[in-house]
């Protein structure tokens, strides 16, 4: 059984952004292929959320390469998941600050 999903407003507001930048750049059908990719990885979290390393960073968080541009981080309390951020891979690592 999936265990349920939270965004937390970083990770959402990162989301929307890094569909928006597809969208604009690559067209609308590619942002929904991008969408439904990232939905994909993130139903496979939900189902099993030790899939994935500890961070080297943050040791409270799970880290997945979702691409090659973007890194999903999460973390599970052993009663949810919770998308902490969607980080390109252009991005200081440094800046993530939880």
């Amino acid at each position: 059984m999936p265990y349920p999903i939270r965004y937390s407003t970083r990770a959402y507001v990162e989301y929307e952004s890094i569909l928006e930048y597809v969208s604009e750049r690559f067209g609308i059908a590619k942002a929904a292929e991008v969408d439904m990719y990232f939905e994909n990885v993130v139903d496979l979290i939900a189902v099993n959320p030790y899939m994935f390393p500890y961070s080297n960073r943050k040791k409270n968080l799970r880290r997945c390469v979702v691409s090659p541009q973007t890194t999903l981080y999460y973390r599970f309390s052993g009663e949810c998941v919770e998308l902490v951020s969607f980080r390109g891979s252009k991005m200081n690592p440094e800046t993530l600050g939880l």
